[in-house]
């Protein structure tokens, strides 16, 4: 067995499901304890340890997903809290809490992604990103930059209504 792989062996890994959970469950205890006490610090300091702990506790394969969802879990989960925890215009009251809850724990949600990506790319997170261009590649799929240049009239653009490829624009009054 290599280093690596004996390393890895003694540590519990999250499949990267495992971890879309567990951030879901710390962030909504963090809310509801921001929501039940006076101290609003409480949801983002959650969002910073739960992101954190799912970064650190997944499997290399699943950095890229772990690195992306916790923005919309956070999102997600205040959105069911402030709804469970409502009272007067449900609407009303769910709108105002999420905007207040976000305003108030912005900074902790900026540190919370920053040291998680900072903790994929040293985990090997540059890997994953390689890995997804290759297969987006192999698939057929090509990003916006590597577009063919070339305009050549095809047999369908033929066959479409409107002026033709070939015609020469229209003089110029």
């Amino acid at each position: 067995m290599s280093g690596q792989t004996q390393e890895y062996s003694s540590r519990i890994l999250l499949t990267g499901r495992g971890a879309v959970m567990v951030m879901l469950a710390v962030f909504a205890l963090g809310l509801f304890g921001a929501s039940w006490t006076p101290w609003p610090v409480l949801a983002g300091a959650f969002f910073l340890i739960g992101s954190v702990a799912a970064v650190v506790y997944v499997r290399p394969g699943d950095l890229l997903m772990v690195t992306i969802v916790p923005p919309l879990l956070f999102g997600i989960a205040l959105l069911g809290v402030k709804a469970a925890t409502a009272s007067g215009n449900v609407v009303l009251s769910i709108a105002e809490g999420a905007a207040i809850t976000t305003a108030e724990v912005a900074p902790w949600l900026f540190a919370g992604m920053v040291l998680t990506l900072v903790i994929a790319w040293a985990r090997g997170l540059r890997e994953c990103i390689r890995e997804l261009r290759q297969d987006l590649r192999a698939d057929g799929h090509r990003p916006a930059d590597h577009r063919p240049t070339d305009r050549r009239p095809d047999a369908t653009a033929a066959s479409r209504p409107g002026p033709a490829a070939a015609d020469p624009p229209p003089p110029a009054a």
